[in-house]
């Protein structure tokens, strides 16, 4: 053999360590974007079937699971669930209590503590210019003056009442009792707004706004009312719901003593109060007998059926202030601590130069558990509300680590992240953006968020069913939109990506009701994917077998395409829009 000089050994060392460099840029830059080749991205699309969806969906969404409560069984079953796909697929954990024993599912679960409270008894108090007049107690399985429907995050609340008829605002009914409230100029800042339930009806309970008489969302929504009382900037004291005026009125009244009896047994979870700046006051909202309303309109000298009925007569809005009236709200709760899990796994990316920073993949599996207001089949499974999500990131991942496998891996870093309790508030993605962010928040490019894409919506005017809603994509970043757009012609998908919903205006708002929302108020640019609300929506009837897998399969293939494409190219999506704050 040749022996070589010092100076051909240094320029042989130079050359190879160029070679080696070209070589692995090679290795961790070969993932081409799909807009590039959506030949290869389009054959791991391809892997995300309908077959296995509803494989996966049928047993998460079954009776095993409970409906999946938020700290009950069934949601911790789910979580052992999920944790035990992503290591059966090699993906790996990026929980924040690491065991021992690496095959441990518990690896991918990031826990969180929650505060449960149980009503344990409420009183609400009338004042007439300062003289207590009436006083309700509620304590004891039963409806008489009141029930609580919503706890709150104080326990006592005082103010003046306005009357806002039916406390409905809505544009697509062309009518509005908050607009009549700002036409008066009534300031609704630390006041009760009391209401009456339901809507302009007539004798045989049918709608006076809707063209044929269905009764709207609110009449059978009751959390509609609530909503409307905090859109916008209004920050009113509480709400009070009349519940047993109209023809409606006995049926109304029954459901209030399931809700109240309910609301003992379930109680609500939140975030403890270690960040309370960070927590919006959850405001209270009561039902109240027609005989509570009528000594609190007293003053007045109107009641709450002459009201209903010269609503119902005009259809107009009726609204007014009751001077020298307030009411005081006093609750008491049992308290104690519980314990949730949010699972996580990722691909960690190829790019030494990219693969800090990660695209975030979401989707809640928790629901809303068994429910005692419902006779019969009391099991809300949730197959829609959100195991289609659960299920549909289950099946991306694999798609992205079989990619890998073959050579393939993501350039950027891609986290796949099941969060619960989104149904007691967004509470496990409040938990991992505001108090334990896994990954650097100013390192998350994107977020791509699925919550309900598996039925169709009953009142898309479009006759297409291959639609998917796009949610908040332009509200951050327009690169991100212009992305989805790409992606979905380029893969030959043939979704129409319908932007109904996808405005700050809407009055469902549902811009801020899911999980997206906690990555959007840090400016992470995101799309929020969902076909639509429907009649099983937060019933026992939202079950596997009403799932339109196919058209899941293809947005599921739209979605792993849009994460592909973002975590392969060069550029990460700008913020360029104005956000949502």
């Amino acid at each position: 053999m040749r022996h070589c000089t010092s100076t051909t050994l240094t320029s042989v060392l130079l050359l190879a360590g160029m070679l080696l460099g070209v070589f692995l840029t090679e290795s961790y830059a070969q993932t081409p974007t799909l807009l590039d080749a959506p030949d290869i991205a389009g054959t791991y699309q391809q892997t995300i079937t309908a077959r296995d969806l509803a494989a996966h969906l049928y047993f998460i969404a079954s009776d095993f699971f409970e409906g999946r409560e938020t700290t009950a069984r069934g949601q911790k079953m789910a979580a052992w669930y999920l944790a035990s796909q992503y290591h059966k697929l090699g993906l790996a954990p990026l929980g924040t209590r690491p065991r021992e024993d690496k095959n441990d599912p518990r690896n991918y679960f990031q826990p969180y503590a929650l505060k449960e409270q149980k009503l344990q008894e409420s009183t609400l108090t009338v004042f007439r210019n300062g003289e207590n007049i009436a006083r309700s107690v509620y304590g004891q399985h039963r409806v008489d003056g009141h029930s609580l429907l919503r706890i709150p995050t104080d326990s006592s609340r005082e103010g003046s009442v306005v009357f806002a008829g039916f406390g409905i605002s809505d544009q697509s009914l062309g009518y509005d009792d908050y607009a009549a409230l700002e036409a008066e100029g009534i300031d609704l800042t630390g006041k009760w707004i009391l209401v009456l339930e339901g809507e302009p009806v007539d004798a045989e309970g049918k709608s006076l706004l809707t063209p044929d008489g269905s009764l709207s969302p609110w009449s059978t929504r009751w959390w509609r009312k609530y909503t409307a009382a905090l859109a916008g900037e209004r920050q009113p004291a509480g709400l009070l719901v009349v519940h047993d005026v109209g023809p409606l009125g006995k049926d109304v009244a029954e459901e209030a003593r399931k809700r109240a009896r309910a609301l003992r047994g379930v109680g609500s979870l939140s975030l403890p109060d270690a960040t309370p700046s960070r927590r919006p006051s959850r405001m209270p909202m009561y039902y109240i007998s027609k005989e509570l309303a009528n000594t609190l309109l007293a003053s007045s000298g109107q009641k709450a059926e002459t009201l209903f009925e010269q609503i119902t007569h005009i259809r107009k809005p009726v609204v007014f202030e009751l001077l020298g009236t307030t009411i005081r709200s006093d609750i008491t709760l049992s308290t104690r601590m519980v314990e949730a899990e949010n699972v996580l796994a990722f691909i960690e990316g190829s790019d030494p130069a990219l693969k800090e920073e990660a695209v975030i993949l979401s989707a809640h599996y928790d629901h809303v558990g068994v429910s005692p207001l419902v006779e019969g089949d009391s099991i809300f499974n949730g197959a829609d509300d959100d195991g289609s999500g659960t299920v549909t990131l289950l099946e991306i991942a694999e798609a992205f680590a079989r990619a890998a496998a073959d050579g393939y891996g993501p350039r950027r870093t891609v986290i796949f992240l099941h969060v619960s309790g989104e149904e007691k508030g967004l509470l496990g993605s409040r938990y991992y953006t505001d108090e334990e962010p896994v990954w650097p928040l100013e390192k998350t490019v994107a977020n791509l968020n699925i919550d309900m894409i598996g039925r169709h919506d009953p009142t898309r005017p479009s006759p297409n069913t291959n639609y998917v809603y796009i949610i908040g994509s332009r509200l951050i970043s327009q690169d991100l939109h212009e992305i989805a757009l790409a992606v979905n012609q380029k893969s030959d998908l043939h979704l129409e990506l319908d932007e109904r919903f996808n405005s700050k205006d809407d009055p469902n708002r549902f811009y801020r009701r899911s999980d997206h929302w906690n990555f959007g108020k840090h400016n992470i640019p995101f799309i929020f994917f969902f076909t639509g609300t429907h009649e099983d929506y937060h019933r026992p009837g939202d079950e596997p077998h009403k799932i339109d897998y196919e058209r899941m399969a293809r947005i599921g293939r739209l979605i792993m395409g849009i994460a592909w494409q973002v975590a392969n190219q060069d550029e990460r999506p700008r913020v360029t829009g104005t956000g949502f704050n």
